[in-house]
């Protein structure tokens, strides 16, 4: 895995369940790489409620209006990064990769791109990190720090074997997996960064400092 010659800085996605730390090391590997951040969904205004997001709105639509928004989103957040890329490296809160692997557990999923592939015309990342970490972890994390569950989290709460199926489906990405279970947030952004050294996406930072 290296670094696609149209871009001079990597673009790194951090995947995961809530409760495996993914919002912390998009802060620490921001802060480590001085990297732009976009959350996808990005902030898309509703046009009927000017200044909301239309996320709101859409993750209380219906099945396929919400699926078919998340893809929308998916498109705008892709030209997003292509544009930051030129500036600096850009580390994004969950991506395509999520978006079709939550919509590949529906009882009738959409017609989209194979599970592993990413749409036409799409940017794909340099490297996408999974972090896991054992249930009992996750549980005491989410009800501990108050985090708010996504709309799709709530779904699979009380499914094992459904959240186990979305890993799989995450792995068909070919990413990077840590658990996160046994290791602080330092260690697990050290993890990261060797990752990327090994894949060879932190040599831009010797070019920088030239």
């Amino acid at each position: 895995m290296t670094l696609k010659e149209s871009n001079q800085y990597p673009f790194i996605v951090i995947e995961g369940l809530d409760g495996v730390g993914k919002s912390t090391q998009v802060r620490y590997l921001a802060e480590a790489l001085n990297a732009a951040v976009i959350q996808c969904p990005p902030f898309i205004e509703d046009p009927l409620r000017p200044g909301c997001d239309l996320r709101e709105r859409m993750d209380k639509a219906s099945l396929s209006r919400r699926r078919e928004y998340y893809r929308m989103s998916n498109f705008i957040a892709s030209e997003q990064i292509r544009l930051m890329l030129k500036h600096q490296p850009v580390v994004v809160d969950r991506y395509w990769t999520s978006t079709a692997a939550f919509s590949a557990m529906d009882k009738s999923p959409p017609r989209w791109e194979a599970i592993g592939m990413y749409p036409e015309g799409f940017l794909e990342p340099d490297m996408v990190i999974l972090l896991t970490v054992d249930e009992t972890n996750r549980s005491l994390r989410i009800g501990g720090r108050g985090l708010a569950m996504t709309s799709e989290e709530k779904r699979l709460e009380n499914q094992d074997d459904q959240r186990s199926s979305v890993l799989e489906l995450y792995r068909m990405f070919d990413p990077i997996e840590i658990d996160t279970s046994d290791l602080s947030p330092d260690e697990v952004l050290e993890e990261i960064l060797h990752w990327l050294n090994e894949a060879s996406l932190l040599d831009w930072l010797g070019e920088a400092h030239k």
